[in-house]
This record gives C-alpha cells, structure tokens and sequence, in this order.
C-alpha cells in the first residue's frame, strides 16, 4: 500500500462546492482508499491506496464526479513528496507569519518561464520560488489583497495548484507519517 495526501482545489472555499468532510471521507473509501482521514474543511485527506502514484488522481477525480456531480482538479501527492515541500520551504525564519507562508502543489510541471511570470506579478515583499511540482510563496502582508494570489495559475505558468499555509503542510506531514 502506498500512502497519499490528496488536496482537492476549491471545496468549501467562499460558500462554493460545500462537502462535508465525513461525505469526502466515505468517498474516498467507497474509491478502496483505506485509513482515511481528514484534515480541515477544505479539502486535506491522508489515505493508503494500492494504485501507483500516476494513477490515482485520474481515479479519484473521477470518483468524486461519480458522488458529487463536479470534478475539482485533486492533486495527490506521496509521503516523501509532502516531506520534500516541507522541507525545502525556502522562506522560513522564526519571524515571519506561518499564516502567510505558503506552498502551491501543482499537477504538471509549470511552463519554464513560470518563475519570471510570477515575479512580475508579485509585489510588496512577496517572495516566490517554483520546482517541478510546487511553487513556493510568502505573502509579505496576507494574500487578501495579493495579485498573486487572485493569479490563474493554470493560464499563466500552464498548471492548476492548489496552495495550503505552512502550518497545514506541517500537519499534513505528521498525518502521513502516522499512517
């Protein structure tokens, strides 16, 4: 069994796509994901599933279509990948906001150019770094008021992400390494 951290895009965020966690939950394991737990309502779960890693996003796409009527993009990502972000989270000091510290998870690899492209974009102490499957950010001041957050990722760097703070990361982490 393989263990996994599924982020699903957009549930439950501005009063839109509202699912209730136990609902995810049962979802994810009428999909055959086992020990499954959630984290927070916006769409965080841990799981062990027996299908490889460049199977399971498809799948579980498609089974929350299959329950909910929609399909959110849900990037899915392995106990090592989630200690990796972690881990080289590069703007990290004791005092910065965690709130603020932010880690996107993308499902492709971005266009080449992604981190120019975001650089322009960000502004007032706005700090960005992009790999081949996350795009690292610190809001200066919050992401309320950030162009960069307000940003579609998937037309300009040419994937969708889904982004969750430091603190969630962290947690995340802990969860998997638990399972």
């Amino acid at each position: 069994m393989n263990k996994y951290v599924a982020l699903f895009r957009g549930l439950n965020v501005g009063g839109h796509n509202k699912i209730k966690m136990v609902d995810l939950k049962a979802m994810l394991e009428g999909a055959d994901c086992q020990k499954v737990t959630t984290y927070i309502q916006s769409g965080n779960a841990v799981f062990l599933h027996n299908r490889r890693r460049d199977e399971i996003e498809d799948f579980l796409e498609t089974a929350f279509e299959n329950q909910f009527g929609y399909k959110p993009d849900i990037i899915v990502r392995t106990n090592e990948e989630i200690a990796s972000a972690a881990s080289e989270y590069p703007f990290f000091t004791n005092d910065r906001n965690m709130s603020y510290m932010m880690t996107g998870f993308t499902r492709h690899a971005p266009f080449g150019d992604a981190l120019s492209t975001l650089e322009e974009v960000a502004e007032n102490g706005e700090l960005v770094q992009v790999t081949d499957s996350e795009i690292h950010i610190y809001f200066a001041n919050g992401s309320g008021r950030s162009k960069l957050a307000a940003l579609n990722f998937a037309k300009k760097i040419g994937t969708p992400i889904t982004t969750r703070n430091r603190r969630t990361v962290l947690k995340l982490l802990e969860m998997i390494e638990d399972l």
